[in-house]
C-alpha cells in the first residue's frame, strides 16, 4: 500500500519548507550589539532565540500558576524570526531612528512568514510586542536576561567592550515580574555588578 498524503499534509510540508528556506540565515546573523562592541564571533540570532525559549520554558515550568507555558514558549520561539529579513538592529539605533516603525515592520514580516500556519502565531507575536499579557512580559524580560547572561559570559572570556550593558537600566527590564527580577539579581550577583535601577 502506497502512502497518499492529503492536501493538508502537502500544504503543511510546503509551508514548513518555505519558512525554513526564509529563516535559514538566522544561524549566521550575528547579534549586532555585540559586534559593535568588539565581540568576536558572537552568538547568532538563532542561538539567542533558542536560549530565550529554553529560559522561558524553565521559568514557566517553575511558575505554572503565573504563566501559560505553551503560549510563552511559542512567543519565545518566534520572537526574532523577522530578523531573517532585516537582520539584527541594535537597541540604540532602533530607538533613535526606527522606534514605532520597527515594531510594525516586525509584525508585518512575522505575519508574512507565519501567515500560512493560521492566525495564532502572528497574533502571539502582536501580543508580545504590546507586552500586556504575563507571557508577553515574561518573554520580553527574558530576552533581556539572556542578553545579560551572554554579556557576563563574554566578559569572563575577555571578549568585547561591554561595560555600557551593565549601566543601562533598560537592559534589566523585568516587566514587573518577580521571577525575571530575581534572575537579573542573580546575574548581577554572579558577575559582581550592581543592578542599575
Amino acid at each position: 500500500m502506497t502512502h497518499n498524503p492529503s492536501n493538508t499534509e502537502d500544504t503543511l510540508a510546503a509551508q514548513v519548507l518555505r519558512l525554513f528556506e526564509e529563516i535559514h540565515p538566522l544561524d549566521r546573523v550575528p547579534r549586532a550589539g555585540y559586534v559593535l562592541r568588539g565581540v568576536t564571533e558572537p552568538e547568532s540570532v538563532a542561538a539567542h532565540s533558542h536560549f530565550v525559549a529554553l529560559m522561558t520554558l524553565l521559568v514557566a515550568e517553575a511558575h505554572p500558576a503565573l504563566f501559560d507555558r505553551d503560549k510563552a514558549v511559542s512567543m519565545a520561539l518566534i520572537h526574532d524570526l523577522c530578523e531573517s529579513r532585516f537582520m539584527d538592529i541594535p537597541m540604540p539605533s532602533s530607538d533613535a531612528y526606527f522606534h514605532a516603525s520597527k515594531s510594525q515592520a516586525e509584525q508585518d514580516v512575522t505575519e508574512d512568514l507565519l501567515g500560512g500556519f493560521g492566525e495564532r502565531l502572528p497574533a502571539l507575536h502582536a501580543e508580545l510586542l504590546k507586552a500586556e499579557s504575563a507571557e508577553a512580559r515574561l518573554v520580553r524580560g527574558l530576552d533581556k536576561a539572556q542578553m545579560m547572561v551572554k554579556v557576563m559570559m563574554y566578559e569572563r572570556e575577555g571578549r568585547g567592550r561591554l561595560e555600557e550593558f551593565w549601566t543601562n537600566p533598560r537592559n534589566f527590564a523585568d516587566f514587573g515580574l518577580e521571577p525575571v527580577s530575581a534572575l537579573f539579581d542573580a546575574i548581577c550577583a554572579k558577575a559582581g555588578r550592581e543592578r542599575p535601577r
